[in-house]
C-alpha cells in the first residue's frame, strides 16, 4: 500500500509537468459523499467544476471520482494529501483528531449553511484553525445546516425520548444522543436504514437532506427539528499539484475558492435541505415539529449549552474559537 501511495504521490507531482501544451491538465476530484443523483452534485459540485473550467479558458479540466472510487470521507484528506487524488472534498466528523477547533461547527445551535460557512472561513483566514490545514491547500470551508431528532415512536417532548435507541453519525451526535437520555448507537449512513426498519433504533439524528438522499423517511415518521449540531465540509487541493498548474488554471482555482464561494456553498445547502423538507413535508402520515417555548429552552439549558461549555474546555483554545465563530455568524446576520 505505501509503495502504491508513493507511486501516486509521484504521478501527482509530475502530473502537470507532463502534460501536452494542446491539451488541458486533468485532476482527479474525488467526491465520496455524493453521487452523480445527488443534489450536492448537481446544485454543488457540477456548477462549481463548470465555473472552474470556463474561468481556466481550456487549461484545466477536473474528473470527478464518485462514492469511495478514488476515496472515502475517512481518507480523502490523506488521499489528496498523498497525491491519490489531486482533489477532493470530505466531511471533517469522518476524520477522527484531524480537526479539533474546526468541530466549532459541529455544536447545537440554529445557525444555517451560509452564515455558517463565511464565519467557517473567517476563523480560517484569522488563523484561529489555520494549523489544521497546512498539509494542503484549503479551497472551501462549508457547513450542513442543523440536524435533528427523527423517530419511528411518537415523540412530544424531550422526556419521551428517554430510552430510546438513537442511531449517530458522529461523536456529538451521540453526546447529544446520551444528553436526551437515550442510548447511541454509532453507525454509518448506509447502515442506517436497515436498522431503524428493524427497530434496532428507534430514531436518527440526521437533516432533512439525509432523510431524503438515505429514505430514511421511509422508517421514520415523526420529526422533532431543533438544531441537535451540524457537520462541517471542506475542498481541498494537493500543494504540489497547485503550484505546478498553468497560471490561468490556478487563477480560476483562486477565483472560486476562498471567503466568497465557502458563502455561496454554504447557501447551496440551504436551498437543497429547504428542498428536501418540502419532500418529506409532502409525505402522508408524518408528523414535523419545532421544539418552541419552555421545551426549547430547557433543551438549551440541559443540553446544548454545557455541551458548548464542554467543548471549549476540551478545545485547545477553544473559547476564542467559537467565540470569534458566533460573532462573525452574528456579523453576518445582521448583514455586515
Amino acid at each position: 500500500m505505501m509503495k502504491k501511495l508513493a507511486a501516486a504521490g509521484l504521478a501527482a507531482a509530475v502530473l502537470v509537468s507532463t502534460a501536452r501544451a494542446d491539451e488541458p491538465v486533468t485532476l482527479r476530484f474525488a467526491v465520496p459523499g455524493s453521487g452523480q443523483q445527488s443534489p450536492t452534485w448537481a446544485m454543488l459540485w457540477q456548477p462549481w467544476i463548470q465555473k472552474i473550467e470556463g474561468d481556466a479558458g481550456g487549461e484545466l479540466k477536473l474528473q470527478p471520482f464518485f462514492g469511495p472510487t478514488l476515496a472515502t470521507n475517512a481518507n480523502v484528506y490523506d488521499r489528496v494529501m498523498s497525491g491519490v487524488a489531486e482533489m477532493g472534498t470530505g466531511v471533517h466528523g469522518s476524520v477522527g483528531g484531524k480537526f479539533p477547533g474546526s468541530s466549532v461547527v459541529e455544536l447545537p445551535s440554529d445557525i444555517a449553511g451560509r452564515e455558517g460557512a463565511a464565519a467557517f472561513w473567517k476563523i480560517y483566514q484569522d488563523g484561529l484553525i489555520a494549523s489544521e490545514y497546512v498539509d494542503v491547500r484549503l479551497l472551501v470551508l462549508f457547513i450542513y445546516p442543523q440536524s435533528f431528532l427523527n423517530t419511528n415512536k411518537p415523540v412530544a417532548r424531550l422526556d419521551d425520548v428517554k430510552g430510546f435507541k438513537i442511531a449517530t453519525l458522529t461523536r456529538a451526535d451521540a453526546e447529544v444522543a446520551s444528553r436526551l437520555g437515550g442510548a447511541p448507537i454509532t453507525t454509518s449512513p448506509g447502515d442506517v436504514y436497515d436498522i431503524l426498519q428493524r427497530r434496532g433504533a428507534d430514531g436518527m439524528i440526521i437533516g432533512w437532506l439525509g432523510l431524503v438522499g438515505f429514505k430514511l423517511a421511509e422508517v421514520t415518521n415523526h420529526h422533532v427539528v431543533v438544531g441537535l449540531g451540524s457537520g462541517g465540509g471542506y475542498l481541498i487541493i494537493n500543494k504540489d499539484v497547485y503550484a505546478k498548474l498553468p497560471a490561468k488554471a490556478r487563477a480560476s482555482i483562486d477565483k472560486n475558492s476562498g471567503a466568497a464561494t465557502s458563502r455561496d456553498s454554504g447557501a447551496a445547502l440551504d436551498r437543497i435541505y429547504a428542498n428536501t423538507e418540502n419532500v418529506v413535508r409532502g409525505l402522508p402520515g408524518h408528523t414535523i415539529f419545532r421544539l418552541e417555548g419552555a421545551e426549547l429552552e430547557r433543551y438549551r439549558k440541559q443540553i446544548a449549552d454545557p455541551l458548548v461549555e464542554e467543548w471549549q474546555k476540551r478545545i485547545p483554545n477553544g473559547p476564542a474559537i467559537f467565540a470569534a465563530y458566533r460573532a462573525e455568524v452574528a456579523r453576518v446576520r445582521a448583514g455586515n
